[in-house]
């Protein structure tokens, strides 16, 4: 695949419709997908973006395609093709610093913290790590 430009990052965004915003330091885009805003700048610069990990992260995080949808768009029109949405994942269980402090000292290891799924089942299981074996 060819070497990307800046001035292809503004292209995309025009074939795939993006809303331009106003120009500061770069151009600057957001599009409104079905589960988020996306977000993303492009250098005035028109040379080349050497850094392939740049451009990877710019395509995962910022335009959220993958590398041949990107040139798709560039060589065939847009809009882009993306993935949909993935399901919610399982929100993350806070727990209390000072709970898991006690069942790391006890021998609960990172993994065994991390499968806990609410404040009381760690409280659980740091009971059973204290009694006497």
């Amino acid at each position: 695949m060819p070497t990307p430009k800046w001035s292809d990052i503004r292209r995309f965004c025009e074939q795939d419709r993006w809303e331009p915003k106003k120009l500061t330091d770069h151009w600057r885009y957001t599009k409104k997908v079905a589960d988020r805003t996306l977000r993303t700048k492009a250098s005035f610069k028109s040379g080349t973006i050497e850094d392939p990990d740049l451009f990877a992260a710019i395509l995962r995080e910022q335009l959220a395609v993958d590398e041949d949808e990107f040139w798709r768009v560039i060589r065939d029109g847009g809009p882009a093709r993306r993935a949909r949405p993935a399901p919610t994942p399982t929100p993350v269980v806070r727990l209390d610093a000072s709970t898991v402090l006690q069942l790391r000292n006890l021998g609960a290891t990172p993994d065994d913290v991390r499968r806990l799924r609410s404040q009381a089942e760690a409280e659980e299981l740091l009971a059973r790590l204290r009694q006497p074996r």
